[in-house]
């Protein structure tokens, strides 16, 4: 169902964010509208406003009639799928009861399933999945929307953003490289972005949140993506005590 790019235009401009961080996450995030929102090589055409009138109306405008349910369909097909979370982590929970709720508001009827990561891997080329993720480099983009990344799991292909990240990795430096990872989020005319093919619906970047010891000096922290692993480790060395 979420092959259908007015489904996926509509749950972006569906989702209320926010929401998230203040039922969710207790305010302790930001909105994301990107797995590089705030990054150098961040485009602003990711970000897409709270309108669940429009939301719905890319339902309408193609053709899609909602039900005395409240839910739309389409010839023959409800606007209904799963989305996967991780029972270890009650964020992920959260965030996928949540996106149930507010995509019940716009017609699309979500259904949530619990189960382990490992159980959830091989699902997610067929399922949504309540991931997570986060880099200080750009090549989690190449990763998730290139034809060919590592972790395409949306199946996702387009020549023209193959093109862009193509052109980024032959770039001498990083710098340079910016342009071509933010064209290929949206160009005016095509790319990943919400208006464009759409093919992940971003939420919230989460705040890490640590205890620490009295008489413990930490070191100026960089930005840690995701918080797996041991990032608020990396300079350790330069902890006092």
């Amino acid at each position: 169902m979420t092959a259908n790019v007015e489904i996926r235009r509509a749950i972006n401009a569906g989702v209320d964010r926010q929401k998230f961080i203040d039922n969710v996450l207790n305010g302790y995030g930001t909105v994301a509208y990107s797995v590089g929102t705030g990054m150098p090589w961040y485009s602003d055409a990711m970000e897409v406003a709270y309108d669940p009138v429009a939301a719905e109306k890319y339902l309408t405008d193609a053709g899609w009639v909602k039900g005395d349910d409240g839910i739309y369909a389409k010839d023959g097909l409800r606007a209904s799928f799963d989305v996967i979370y991780s029972t270890t982590d009650s964020v992920r929970q959260g965030i996928a009861l949540e996106f149930a709720n507010q995509m019940k508001e716009i017609g699309i009827e979500v259904n949530t399933k619990g189960m382990t990561m490992s159980e959830a891997m091989p699902l997610g080329y067929s399922t949504p999945v309540v991931w997570g993720f986060g880099s200080n480099a750009p090549m989690e983009i190449e990763s998730l929307y290139a034809s060919d990344g590592s972790f395409n799991v949306a199946d996702y292909s387009n020549p023209t953003v193959d093109q862009y990240i193509a052109d980024a990795l032959v770039q001498p430096t990083v710098e340079e490289s910016f342009a071509y990872w933010k064209d290929a989020q949206w160009d005016g005319t095509t790319g990943f972005a919400p208006q464009g093919d759409a093919p992940w619906v971003w939420i919230a970047n989460v705040d890490h949140l640590f205890f620490q010891r009295d008489g413990l000096k930490v070191a100026d922290q960089k930005p840690q993506p995701h918080g797996h692993g041991w990032s608020v480790l990396n300079n350790v060395d330069q902890w006092s005590w």
